[in-house]
């Protein structure tokens, strides 16, 4: 199933990184936080994300092709972000995973 991820800054709106962008990620539970690695982000982008650490969301959008999208919203708060420049990666913990899908509010 098609899905695309998106960090952006809580505040803004602000768009940081966008997984169409050519990048790839993972999920992975540890405990009650779940790690998001995304690869191929450049530096500026894991500069500004590392640096607004504490005002991030991220959403992923399954993107089913015969059903309505399915989003999920994942509040960052206190938690663990990194950037590791040598190898393009980003690596968020996040917490309080919220699942909506719209076509079940707006007909």
């Amino acid at each position: 199933m098609p899905e695309r991820v998106l960090v952006k800054h809580s505040v803004t709106g602000r768009m940081f990184v966008n997984s169409t962008e050519g990048l790839t990620y993972s999920f992975d539970k540890k405990g009650d936080l779940t790690l998001i690695t995304i690869y191929g982000v450049s530096a500026d982008k894991g500069a500004a994300v590392v640096e607004h650490k504490s005002e991030l969301n991220v959403f992923r959008f399954e993107e089913p092709e015969a059903g309505p999208i399915i989003k999920h919203w994942y509040y960052v708060g206190e938690n663990p972000v990194s950037y590791d420049e040598a190898e393009q990666c980003l690596t968020l913990s996040v917490q309080s995973e919220i699942e909506y899908r719209p076509d079940q509010y707006w007909e």
